[in-house]
């Protein structure tokens, strides 16, 4: 029987052992969104979830509840409706409400005894660098000895050149390894009312097509790399015996003064005018802001 990993499915002595055997918890993050007619709408969230569950079976650790909303639709940055797209068919939040889910997350799996964390965007482009942000701005503000990572998932891709796209070969050729039932490259996109279906049209001139082998080559590099996250965080864990999780009333201050400070130098708060001119505010170091 293949080992649990997933924490809603556990009983309660099952998540206890787990996390006793291994404390690293993986968080995955992804939505709904027009990625081709051939590709599930979900794949940035369904490759996330799916890494994650791989690399806690081989490497150890927990996944935790998912969470399939990010980050899309901004009335200042209609990226998808500059593009012609009508109905995004998207599972989106706006940004403030996105990253104060994370912190609460970061919260919990803090009170829960885990010593590393790991977050896994499917969903990226800026927005893994806004949660990195908030990463830091928790520890600095509890001196917490959880151990934090966030990454997007092409970032953590050791194959070849990849590095991730938008339902073209790498992100095609993932969900295909991950979930092939979700992949259908006899679809193609129709004159639909929602607008494009914003996908690829393969092959690609040099005749490329992506397949279930590339992918499996591309998560197998992303699972390894996982891995070595996990151990790097587990390493430089230094316990703290007296250490409780903040409580959640001091969680809601932790936010406030967070979205102060840093709100103006999240990528998610440019315009698409200021993203496409690259007038990207640069982060002044945390001392600058007082902290």
């Amino acid at each position: 029987m293949e080992r649990k990993v997933r924490w809603e499915e556990m009983f309660p002595d099952e998540l206890l052992e787990a996390i006793d055997r291994c404390p690293v918890c993986y968080l995955a993050y992804g939505l709904a969104e027009p990625h081709g007619a051939y590709n599930a709408l979900g794949l940035d969230w369904l490759k996330a979830q799916a890494l994650v569950e791989r690399a806690a079976r081989e490497h150890g650790g927990v996944v935790a509840p998912p969470v399939a909303w990010h980050i899309q639709e901004r009335q200042e940055f209609d990226f998808l409706g500059s593009l012609g797209v009508k109905q995004p068919l998207s599972s989106s939040l706006p940004p403030e409400l996105f990253y104060q889910l994370v912190l609460y997350q970061i919260r919990a799996i803090d009170a829960r005894g885990f010593k590393a964390g790991i977050l896994v965007t499917g969903h990226y482009g800026g927005l893994e660098h806004d949660m990195r942000l908030l990463c830091e701005f928790y520890a600095r503000r509890t001196g917490l000895p959880l151990r934090l990572s966030a990454v997007a998932d092409s970032e953590v891709i050791r194959y070849e050149n990849y590095h991730g796209d938008h339902a073209g070969i790498c992100e095609t050729a993932q969900l295909m390894a991950l979930r092939p039932e979700l992949v259908d490259l006899e679809r193609t996109d129709a004159d639909s009312p929602a607008g494009p279906w914003l996908g690829t049209q393969f092959p690609l001139p040099d005749g490329r097509m992506p397949t279930r082998e590339l992918g499996e080559k591309i998560v197998r590099s992303q699972v390894q790399r996982l891995g070595e996250i996990a151990e790097e965080l587990l390493n430089g864990y230094m316990p703290r015996p007296d250490w409780t999780a903040p409580s959640l009333r001091d969680a809601a201050d932790i936010w406030t003064r967070f979205e102060h400070l840093t709100r103006k130098y999240w990528w998610c708060s440019l315009t698409l005018e200021q993203y496409h001119k690259r007038e990207i505010i640069p982060f002044p170091g945390w001392e600058a802001l007082g902290e």
